[in-house]
């Protein structure tokens, strides 16, 4: 195992004790174990005893060192992609990104990778943050020989400054409704509720319609994804790339300033920092998130005692975001519904529970051995019950935590939109369908709930996990959210079987709510224009309920999602700025597509008022 995961640790582990006729003797023993601790514990002696720590160890670094040779071989490459014959500024940026995050610490490298940046930005015409890096490249002793770069770009720029449109401000969002007596973030009409077959679920006393904001939640915490690492600020998850500093001991975590710097090193990463190349190649967002969790729980409390007091005290036992007192909302208070969270552990199999056993022991281990942390757990006490709380959040994670988008993208993929993880605590309440009547859009971290669907008085809130009618069939649905999720879905399109978008139906008395221009304004993320038709987008939404599903109707849904990404500003920067440069070339090719597809698919009585996007653009699985 050359190149490994955890995954592969699991998968080769059960493989041996197969091979060796010991998965029964094993099996049997680990199933005996009553408690969460033990189960690890368990599992992380047969990991040393098979050699698969010493294999992690030999071939996994846990961090990269600072390196001016790697940083010099990034800014070249990110020289080649900003040069005449390229001009692959975004390319180019991150490279720089990584060039300034290698250099070692006092180089001259972190200098000159601020002023490549600020060349790059001049070019862009974003003089503001030139100018900033300007400033970031002074401070960090930039080589006197070259000043004299540094000094006419900032002449120039200072001339050029007041040509620098400002940023378009995301619209501002309310909630129409009355604030609920016990959760102020969610409109009063919001219950919660609990069945056998469901759980808890949330329904609503009232009528909602389409485009209504029902809900606002901040996470109780977040991670940033490995891919945007040189992107956004590890701390408050803020697309700032275009001045982003670096952690001054680790290659792979960039901040927007030294206050989200400084919060970081204080909290969660003076625990990732030592082991941050690890984390990142053996472990994936669902890990990432349930640690991240942990390590923000540890932070609320003074000692580890105090932490185990709080976890075991009845009070704090199986709490949701309907049982807090929003009057003291402290993190404290927040982590009460987090830690409330289901585990479904009484479901899982044993070897589902086995090889969630090797991911915590192959993260516990680490996180203890090479960390800050063993000293705060102060002994064994404190170890198994790290042990029972990051086992715990490995299994809520999974179905309760949740991934920040933004828009999708022309020719990108779905790593590109996802930028962070969430725990939330009412949306996780949210059950799912996979023909969902809510759509969440997030503005930075904070989710905005929008009723995607009309609802009734006494209907239930329904969410998407990943898994929509309109994209896969429904034998993959159901197969895909057993794995995960635990539970055979009978929702409405399960039920009833809709089509996939490709086989989906026109309604003959259904009109189209959109024209040529609607496809061709919103791949161009024109904000006005959002602002404009999104009502329109609700209003047809609402009025031709009852006829879903149809084309025309997940047509609207797909222009309405994208409408409300773009007033909250989910649109990533790379987007918005290739608008305006090389991105509307592959835009206008798409719109061609698009076009040609509805000439040939659209008859003559519905042509005249109507456009059709082909399917790929109508994703509408969240993550």
């Amino acid at each position: 195992m050359d190149k490994m995961d955890v995954y592969d640790v699991s998968d080769d582990l059960v493989k041996k004790l197969n091979d060796w006729k010991l998965i029964g003797i094993i099996s049997g023993k680990f199933n005996e174990l009553k408690e969460n601790h033990s189960k690890v514990n368990f599992v992380l002696h047969a990991l040393k005893d098979f050699k698969y720590i010493e294999k992690i160890r030999l071939n996994v670094k846990l961090r990269e060192e600072k390196s001016n040779k790697r940083s010099s071989e990034y800014r070249m490459l990110g020289n080649e992609q900003f040069s005449l014959k390229n001009k692959k500024y975004f390319q180019a940026l991150e490279l720089y990104n990584k060039s300034i995050c290698y250099s070692e610490p006092g180089s001259e490298n972190i200098a000159i990778g601020y002023a490549n940046r600020s060349a790059v930005l001049f070019e862009w015409k974003r003089y503001k943050e030139c100018l900033e890096n300007i400033e970031l490249a002074r401070k960090a002793n930039y080589p006197a020989r070259l000043m004299h770069k540094l000094d006419k770009r900032e002449k120039d720029c200072r001339k050029l400054l007041e040509t620098q449109p400002p940023d378009v401000q995301p619209y501002d969002f309310q909630m129409e409704f009355e604030r609920h007596p016990q959760v102020p973030n969610i409109a009063s009409c919001l219950e919660l509720r609990e069945s056998a077959d469901q759980g808890r679920y949330v329904c609503t006393n009232r009528e909602l319609a389409v485009g209504d904001l029902i809900a606002t939640e901040e996470p109780f915490c977040s991670t940033l994804l490995p891919p945007m690492r040189y992107i956004r600020c590890a701390t408050c998850k803020v697309e700032n790339y275009l001045t982003l500093i670096p952690c001054e001991n680790c290659c792979s975590v960039m901040f927007c300033s030294e206050e989200c710097r400084e919060k970081a090193v204080n909290t969660f990463h003076k625990y990732e920092c030592p082991v941050i190349d690890f984390l990142q190649t053996m472990f994936n967002k669902i890990h990432g998130i349930a640690l991240r969790v942990c390590l923000s729980a540890l932070e609320l409390f003074p000692t580890i005692e105090e932490l185990m007091a709080f976890c075991e005290d009845p009070d704090n036992q199986n709490r949701s975001a309907f049982d807090l007192d929003y009057n003291n909302f402290t993190a404290k208070e927040h982590y009460r519904a987090i830690h409330g969270l289901v585990t479904n552990q009484h479901l899982r199999s044993v070897s589902d529970l086995f090889q969630r056993s090797v991911v915590c022991a192959v993260l516990k281990h680490f996180m203890i051995n090479f960390t800050p942390l063993k000293e705060y757990l102060g002994g064994e006490e404190g170890e198994n019950f790290f042990t029972e709380l990051l086992f715990r959040h490995l299994q809520t994670s999974p179905s309760n935590m949740h991934g920040i988008d933004l828009v999708e993208q022309v020719n990108e993929t779905k790593d590109d939109t996802t930028h962070s993880s969430g725990a939330f605590a009412f949306l996780s309440l949210l059950n799912h369908s996979c023909a969902p009547n809510i759509v969440r859009i997030y503005k930075g971290c904070k989710a905005y709930v929008f009723v995607f669907r009309p609802i009734e008085a006494g209907g239930v809130l329904y969410d998407n996990y990943g898994a929509h009618f309109a994209i896969l069939p429904k034998s993959k649905r159901i197969e895909t959210l057993s794995i995960q999720y635990r539970f055979t879905c009978k929702c409405e399109a399960c039920e009833n079987d809709y089509p996939t978008f490709v086989k989906l139906q026109r309604k003959m008395f259904v009109p189209y709510v959109i024209d040529e221009t609607h496809t061709a304004n919103l791949i161009a993320y024109d904000f006005n224009f959002a602002l404009k038709n999104y009502r329109k987008y609700c209003e047809f939404l609402t009025k031709h309920g009852d006829n879903y599903p149809c084309h025309q109707i997940s047509s609207a849904e797909e222009y309405l999602k994208m409408a409300l990404h773009i007033l909250v500003d989910a649109v990533p920067l790379k987007a918005k700025m290739n608008q305006s440069a090389n991105f509307w070339d592959a835009s206008e090719a798409k719109y061609r597509a698009i076009k040609e597809d509805l000439e040939e698919s659209l008859n003559a009585d519905i042509k005249t008022n109507a456009t059709e996007v082909k399917p790929e653009v109508q994703k509408q699985i969240n993550a």
